[in-house]
C-alpha cells in the first residue's frame, strides 16, 4: 500500500490521523482498538509555585543587554583587529544572542569569526572550546571533534569547568552520531550540561519519567534567572508534549511566559498549546503577531497548518510562500544547519525529491532521533516503505526509542502489508503517547526535535 497523493500537504512530524488510514485496513481491529496502557504521572511540581531568582526580568532587557554586549565587543574589536581573542570574544556574545533569538545571521557571523580567530592564533592555543560549541550549534559534528581535538592539545591543561563543557559536548556528538552508550558515557558529569542532556537521552530512549525527574530536579533549584527557568520550563513542556500530557505542557509554557515575559519561544509555545486546547482561531493570532515579529519559518508553517486544517487553501499557500523564503534564506546561511526542518517544508510545501535529499544528508550525518523519523517518513511519502522501515529499525536496535519512531514503523509495516507487526508498532506508540493519533496532534510543532 503505497501513501496517497492527496496527503502531500499534510504535516511531516504529528501525521498520524491522516497516515492512520493507511494503516487501518491492513491491521486487525482488536489490535486498533486495544487500549493503550497508562502512562505514569510525572512526579508532582507545580508550575506556578516557582519563582525565578535574579537577571533580566523580560526578553526585551535581556536583549537590550545581549545587544549592547555585542555591541561593546565590536568596538572592542575594531580597535584591535588581528587579535584572536577579541574574536571570540564577539563570537560568544552573537552566540549568546542568538540563544536568545534565534536568529541565523548571528550564528552564520560567529562561526565566520571563529574560524578567523583559529587561523589567527597559534597552534594549539585559539578559541577551541567556543568553537566547538558553535560547530555544534550548526550541526558541524567534525568540526566540533576538530576544535576539541585541538582544546585537548593544549599543553596547560584546562580548568574543571571547561573540561566539563568538553565532556558534554563530546556527549551531545556521540549522541547525535547514534552512539547512545558512548553518549550515555561521557554524559556522566554533573555540570548542568550534561545532565540536560542526560535527560534527553533519556527521553529518546523511551524513558521520559527519568528525562522529567532531571529537568524538574533542576526547575527546584533556587534563584534560576529568568531566562534559565524559562529554557527549562519549556524543556519540561516538552517532555510533557512527548507523552501526550498537554494540560502539563501548558501548565510549563504558561509558567515560562509568566516568568520571563515576551520570549517569542515562550509565545510560539503558547500558541501552539491554544491549538491543542481546540482554539485555532486564538493560535492563529498569537502566532500571527509572533511571525509579524520574528519572521521564524517554524512559525510561518504552523500558520500553514492551522490555515490548512481550518480549509483556508489560498491562505495556507500564502503563509507556506513565506515561510519557504525564510527557509531559503536560513539555507544560505548556514546550508546545513536547517537542513532538516527545511526538508520537512519542502516535502509539503515544495519540492519532494529535493526533500528526500535534505533529509537523507542530514540523517548521514546525525543519524539520531530526530533525523531518523523525518528522513523515514520522506523515503515513506516517496513510496518506499521497506527502506523506511529498515531506517526505523537500525535506530531502534542502537536503542532509541520515541512515539514517533514507532509510528512511522507502523505506517511503513502497513504500506508493506505486515498486519499484525503493524498493530504491535502502533500499540507501542500509542503507549508511549496516548494521544499520537489525535487530530490536534498535527499542531504539535515546537518542543520536539
Amino acid at each position: 500500500m503505497s501513501p496517497a497523493p492527496g496527503r502531500a500537504r499534510l504535516r511531516a512530524w504529528n501525521w498520524l490521523a491522516s497516515a492512520t488510514l493507511a494503516v487501518v485496513a491492513v491491521i486487525a481491529a482488536d489490535a486498533w482498538l486495544t487500549s493503550p496502557a497508562r502512562v505514569e504521572p510525572a512526579p508532582a511540581l507545580d508550575p506556578a509555585a516557582i519563582r525565578p531568582g535574579f537577571g533580566p526580568a523580560t526578553f526585551a532587557a535581556a536583549l537590550a543587554a545581549s545587544d549592547a554586549t555585542v555591541d561593546g565587543a565590536r568596538v572592542t574589536l575594531a580597535t584591535h583587529p588581528g587579535e584572536w581573542l577579541r574574536l571570540e570574544v564577539l563570537a560568544r556574545a552573537l552566540a549568546a544572542r542568538h540563544r536568545l533569538t534565534a536568529d541565523a545571521a548571528d550564528l552564520a557571523e560567529a562561526e565566520r569569526l571563529l574560524e578567523r580567530a583559529l587561523a589567527i592564533a597559534p597552534w594549539p592555543a585559539g578559541p577551541a572550546l567556543t568553537a566547538a560549541e558553535v560547530s555544534l550549534a550548526v550541526h558541524d559534528l567534525d568540526g566540533a571533534e576538530r576544535s576539541l581535538a585541538r582544546f585537548d592539545a593544549s599543553a596547560v591543561p584546562a580548568p574543571p569547568d571547561e573540561q566539563a563543557v568538553a565532556g558534554s559536548l563530546r556527549c551531545e556528538i556521540a549522541f547525535q552520531r547514534g552512539d547512545l552508550p558512548r553518549a550515555r558515557q561521557l554524559c556522566s558529569g554533573g555540570d548542568l550540561g550534561s545532565l540536560l542532556r542526560r535527560a534527553n537521552l533519556a527521553a529518546k530512549s523511551g524513558d521520559t519519567g527519568a528525562a522529567v525527574r532531571i529537568v524538574e530536579t533542576e526547575l527546584r533549584r533556587p534563584r534560576l534567572a529568568p531566562q534559565a527557568f524559562a529554557t527549562l520550563a519549556l524543556q519540561r513542556a516538552s517532555l510533557a508534549l512527548a507523552t501526550g500530557d498537554w494540560e502539563a505542557a501548558g501548565a510549563w509554557a504558561r509558567a515560562a511566559e509568566r516568568a520571563f515575559p515576551g520570549y517569542w519561544l515562550s509565545e510560539a509555545y503558547l500558541a501552539q498549546q491554544l491549538a491543542l486546547e481546540g482554539d485555532p482561531a486564538g493560535a492563529t493570532r498569537r502566532y500571527t503577531e509572533l511571525a509579524r515579529r520574528t519572521g521564524d519559518p517554524d512559525v510561518l508553517d504552523a500558520l500553514a497548518r492551522l490555515a490548512e486544517a481550518d480549509g483556508q487553501a489560498a491562505e495556507a499557500r500564502r503563509w507556506a510562500a513565506q515561510a519557504g523564503a525564510a527557509w531559503q534564506q536560513r539555507a544560505r546561511l548556514l546550508p546545513i544547519t536547517y537542513a532538516t526542518h527545511h526538508a520537512e517544508h519542502l516535502l509539503l510545501h515544495g519540492d519532494p525529491r529535493r526533500a528526500l535529499a535534505l533529509a537523507q544528508a542530514d540523517y548521514a550525518r546525525r543519524p539520531y532521533s530526530g533525523t531518523i523519523v523525518h528522513y523515514a517518513y520522506a523515503l515513506w511519502r516517496s513510496g518506499e516503505p521497506a527502506r523506511a522501515l529498515a531506517v526505523v529499525r537500525h535506530g531502534e536496535a542502537r536503542g532509541f526509542v520515541t512515539a514517533e519512531m514507532k509510528l512511522v514503523e507502523a505506517v511503513s509495516l502497513g504500506s508493506l502489508g505486515r498486519a499484525a507487526e503493524a498493530g504491535t508498532a502502533l500499540a507501542a506508540a500509542r503507549r508511549l503517547n496516548p494521544r499520537i493519533d489525535s487530530q490536534r496532534q498535527q499542531f504539535v510543532a515546537f518542543g520536539r526535535d
